[in-house]
């Protein structure tokens, strides 16, 4: 069979059997599927737009992803250099670099080993993936040369870079001599998260080689996401810089969709160590979060909230500056920050993400990176993040139960999360998925705020419940509960419309238990 007709024969054959992507015509997904979580993904790093589902949410909205993937940004001969993946395309090839040039290109024949390779413990020869497992292309393996699977199920890939075939013109973006091996993993299981976080949690591990003749500098590493969970539109974007967190939330939402950067790229630290595929490293460390992209739609006026179209702007991006290269200030404090929207929901300080910052609301997602870093030939970086989705009562709670979650997978080595056994479960799904046994008053959400926003309470027993709200002068301003109340979770909508800005505290009493809190109007 001549090349002309092998390649018309794997196309027909593809075409006939996966989901092809909008720009390769070989983009074949897989889907993880060992616990909780369903997350598709294919040969050229992201979820192909097939989703990503989470069961712990009613199965009539369980979505939780649209689309993500890895993007790489650098300069060569000091000009922005980028690949990435984004909400309609990925910019990558399948298949790794070879002789050079990139796989599809140098050997087209051998397209069908350019897949992902799904392999669950348990798993013989019977299985082609376990059995045609691609060594070769940097696949890991066990002590025994045979597939090493981390967790209790992986999807392993390799894509690249360098195929000028594969770069829409939406970003006019540069080949780059870069290859990714991709290993996505999960543990087996079907717990809540009181029982087993695990059960909830997917990894994806990236390890980049530069197969090029020349540095790249000042090199981001960057991950992108779509998140889309019950409504759509108010999917709001925030960072926690102490967990090393990406999320998105709303506060009408009982859900809470992040990734935390695990284990960032290295560079050299003296008297340091760091983890480098699963190993420790000398004189080394871990790049942590260097900037924060919140990203709430792809067309408006706002450049730190909207998706730039232009390579410039990811660069500017990726070292912390809004799309026009501007450094951002942060409103509550009036500092310069690479974090925008870092403020705590839970406490209702800091700068927060609200309605006002929100446009059509068209997309919901964001970016962070890691970096800078020099990138020599020949060199290898490796990159560790997980997904994990949280419920509560609502979306301050799920807040706090990711948040929980996170910090359990952080504080663990790697070979815990990679091939532990042990089961870990958050103590707070039962403070809100059960009656509460105390009295509590939330900080309002948003705060500052104009003009509207929510007071959460909780009762560990029928009350009589009074929430007033007063002046800075002491004055009473309005009554917003004044009557007998069952034991359980209340949420209190008040609009200050016609007031003038200012400070205003708001109590609540209920049986011997009263609590005032502050909080700030500004128009």
């Amino acid at each position: 069979m001549n090349k002309l007709s092998t390649l018309l024969f794997i196309t027909l054959l593809l075409i006939g059997s996966d989901v092809l992507a909008q720009y390769h015509p070989f983009n074949r997904t897989r889907i993880l599927d060992i616990n909780n979580i369903k997350l598709w993904q294919n040969n050229v790093g992201s979820c192909n737009q097939i989703d990503a589902r989470w069961k712990l949410l009613p199965q009539d909205d369980d979505r939780i992803i649209w689309e993500h993937g890895i993007r790489i940004i650098g300069k060569i001969n000091n000009e922005p250099v980028a690949r990435l993946i984004n909400w309609y395309f990925s910019s990558y090839s399948p298949g790794p670099i070879l002789d050079g040039q990139p796989a599809f290109v140098s050997h087209p024949e051998d397209s069908l080993r350019y897949r992902v390779y799904k392999v669950t413990e348990g798993d013989d020869t019977t299985n082609i993936d376990y059995a045609e497992w691609p060594v070769d292309f940097g696949a890991p393996v066990d002590q025994n040369g045979k597939p090493m699977i981390l967790g209790d199920q992986i999807l392993w890939t390799v894509y690249n870079a360098l195929d000028s075939t594969v770069n829409p013109d939406f970003y006019k973006q540069t080949d780059l001599p870069i290859e990714i091996q991709q290993t996505v993993f999960a543990k087996r299981g079907s717990a809540q998260d009181d029982e087993d976080i695990f059960s909830n949690v997917a990894f994806i591990e990236w390890t980049l080689i530069n197969k090029g003749d020349v540095e790249i500098d000042s090199t981001y590493i960057g991950f992108w996401t779509d998140i889309d969970f019950f409504d759509l539109l108010k999917n709001f974007p925030g960072v926690d810089t102490s967990l090393q967190l990406g999320y998105c939330w709303n506060y009408d939402d009982p859900a809470a969709v992040g990734y935390t950067l695990l284990y960032g790229p290295v560079v050299p630290a003296t008297g340091e160590k760091a983890i480098f595929k699963g190993k420790k490293l000398e004189n080394y460390k871990n790049l942590p979060l260097s900037a924060f992209k919140p990203i709430i739609e792809r067309f408006g006026t706002n450049p730190i909230f909207i998706e730039p179209d232009t390579i410039i702007g990811i660069w500017n991006n990726a070292r912390g500056y809004d799309n026009n290269g501007n450094i951002i200030i942060d409103p509550t404090t009036g500092n310069p920050t690479t974090f925008p929207v870092s403020g705590d929901p839970v406490t209702g300080d800091g700068w927060l993400f609200t309605d006002e910052y929100n446009g059509t609301g068209f997309e919901a997602g964001f970016a962070f990176y890691s970096g800078p870093f020099q990138f020599a030939p020949n060199d290898t970086q490796w990159v560790m993040i997980a997904l994990v989705p949280a419920t509560g009562y609502d979306g301050i709670t799920s807040i706090i139960h990711l948040r929980e979650k996170v910090s359990i997978l952080r504080s663990l080595p790697y070979d815990s999360l990679a091939f532990g056994s042990d089961h870990y479960g958050i103590t707070s799904v039962k403070d809100i998925s059960e009656t509460p046994v105390v009295y509590k008053l939330y900080q309002n959400y948003p705060n500052p705020f104009n003009p509207r926003t929510i007071i959460t309470y909780t009762l560990p027993e029928y009350s009589n419940v009074k929430l007033k709200v007063f002046d800075l002068l002491g004055n009473e301003i309005a009554t917003l509960v004044d009557e007998e109340q069952a034991a359980g979770f209340h949420k209190v909508n008040f609009d200050a419309g016609k007031l003038s800005s200012g400070v205003y505290f708001y109590r609540l009493q209920a049986g011997s238990y009263v609590e005032t809190k502050k909080m700030l109007l500004i128009k």
